[in-house]
């Protein structure tokens, strides 16, 4: 598979500091990701303006225009103390600025690394379990991910990297169960150094390089295949959520609604793509009664299975990211597509048919003794046009709700159910 080239970027960075009821703007210029937060506090130090990641305020796409894909994008970050800034009045900001300092102002209470003063607790709770470990931090932690719904650092010690996750509360099932995964099922989760529930953090092993640049395909299914069929005996005493077909068919009608579709919304589906999802409900329905009946056992559900999740390492595959950990009908969560690199196709599958094809048939190789090939594979069809609500609920029934800052997250869901259209499409 060819890969397409990567555009070059050239985002316009504001950095908004502000310190007790200051405030300063600075923007500069960088053609590094910003989108996350990683380089933010990079960029800002090496232009003299020092500072802590709080928030991501703003961001705005200008689209790809040959070759560059350009950006807008506001940070909110508080001033250390004697940095150089140009400390203005509230008065003299323009009416977006001053949207802007009101938001830093008053930061989700339920994200507590967007609040002054949570950085220096994590710092040191981090450099605590490391002396525990025998280790020692050996300087700044990078900022991987900085949102509402998770942060990543990556430590440098003398022996190697590690990784300090914090979550929200509403995540907390993460810390609780990545330990028992790592524990319990290989592969399944990176060796976990220290976790701390009340906070929401963990302290994770470096368990290698994302898998999405050059997956092989056939591996990621037979890794993610073993792991679902080895969780099986574990399942009665462990407390997950089922979010399994039946709990999909639950939300069925509250998909279909307009709150859902936004038809004739910015961003929303048109009214002909509401109206073809809207007469395709009896067709989806009757999948997921199929997906119910079936004789596949329930596994332990990944949620978010994507190549940003894997990691390898020597050959050895793990998988990252536990927020979304259910019970599911293992088929419900998987779909090869997904471990492709994005910017490689676009959103577009159709042209790997072969390739996705036999990694379908390497995944379904380890459940013949549920079913005979041929209904497995229908099975399967079933679940790939089904695994798009699935996914679209990990949204609508888990962020959407969660997070305070709802801009973000109100339009998540929408293309997954874009993609139920287009799957049913081929199906046809």
């Amino acid at each position: 598979m060819t890969s397409a080239p990567t555009p070059r970027r050239e985002t316009t960075l504001h950095l908004l500091f502000t310190q007790g009821d200051r405030a300063a703007l600075q923007t500069l210029s960088t053609d590094q990701m910003t989108y996350f937060g990683a380089n933010v506090r990079e960029a800002a130090h090496g232009a003299g303006w020092p500072g802590v990641l709080l928030r991501r305020l703003h961001f705005q796409s200008h689209g790809e225009v040959d070759g560059v894909r350009r950006a807008d994008v506001v940070w909110h970050l508080h001033a250390d103390d004697g940095a150089a800034l140009d400390w203005r009045p509230d008065g003299a900001w323009s009416d977006m600025q001053r949207a802007w300092i009101t938001a830093a102002r008053t930061p989700p209470s339920n994200v507590p690394w967007t609040h002054p003063g949570w950085h220096a607790a994590a710092l040191a709770w981090l450099d605590e379990e490391l002396t525990a470990q025998g280790r020692e931090r050996s300087g700044e932690p990078a900022v991987l991910k900085h949102w509402q719904i998770s942060l990543l650092w990556r430590v440098p010690t003398a022996a190697g990297p590690v990784y300090f996750k914090a979550v929200p509360a509403f995540f907390g099932r993460e810390v609780e169960v990545t330990p028992l995964l790592a524990r319990e099922l290989e592969g399944a989760a990176p060796p976990v150094l220290a976790a701390d529930r009340e906070r929401g953090f963990l302290l994770l092993e470096d368990a290698g390089d994302e898998v999405s640049r050059a997956p092989d395909l056939n591996a990621v299914m037979t890794h993610v295949a073993g792991l679902q069929r080895s969780s099986i005996p574990h399942l009665p005493g462990w407390t997950l959520r089922d979010r399994g077909p039946e709990y999909v068919l639950s939300w069925l009608e509250h998909l279909h609604s307009d709150d859902m579709l936004l038809p004739g919304q910015d961003g929303g589906l048109s009214d002909d793509e509401a109206a073809t999802l809207r007469r395709a409900r009896p067709q989806l329905e009757a999948a997921l009664r199929r997906l119910a009946a079936s004789p596949i056992p329930r596994t332990l559900g990944h949620g978010d299975l994507h190549g940003g999740n894997l990691l390898t390492q020597d050959g050895r595959l793990t998988l990252l990211d536990w927020s979304d950990v259910c019970l599911t009908h293992p088929f419900l969560d998987v779909n090869p597509a997904y471990f492709f690199p994005y910017e490689q196709v676009s959103g577009d599958w159709s042209q790997h048919g072969a390739v996705l094809d036999a990694a379908r048939d390497t995944y379904l190789e380890a459940w013949t003794d549920c079913a005979p090939p041929e209904d497995l594979r229908s099975l399967f069809a079933d679940a790939l046009i089904c695994g798009e609500l699935f996914r679209a609920l990990g949204y609508v029934d888990g962020i959407q709700g969660a997070v305070e800052d709802k801009t973000e997250w109100a339009g998540a869901h929408l293309d997954h159910l874009r993609r139920v259209l287009t799957l049913l499409s081929r199906s046809l």
